[in-house]
């Protein structure tokens, strides 16, 4: 259930940055519509985040703790969830400190 979650929320978190690109490159910064753009793009990044990490740190702990047999694919979904994990608590740690 945990690598489902991670999947899901990769998913959702590859769409934002998706659309972040898009909303970068397409839009046109004197438009108003430029900043509400960036804004919805943050839902998907939220959802995302909210499903990765509990799931991630889950997963981990379950993969340290039991040491059962995973798959390639098992490994590269742990993989992208660490990964963005890590990239959560490390910008986090970085606005609580500047």
């Amino acid at each position: 259930m945990a690598l489902l979650s991670i999947s899901v929320g990769v998913a959702f978190f590859a769409v934002a940055i998706i659309w972040f690109g898009f909303s970068a490159i397409l839009g046109q910064m004197e438009n108003s519509g430029f900043a509400y753009n960036f804004i919805m793009c943050m839902f998907p990044a939220f959802i995302g985040l909210v499903l990765i990490v509990p799931s991630t740190l889950y997963r981990t702990v379950f993969v340290f703790a039991q040491k059962p047999e995973q798959t390639l694919k098992e490994k590269v979904i742990l993989l992208l969830g660490l990964f963005i994990t890590l990239l959560c608590f490390s910008t986090l740690i970085k606005l609580i400190y500047t």
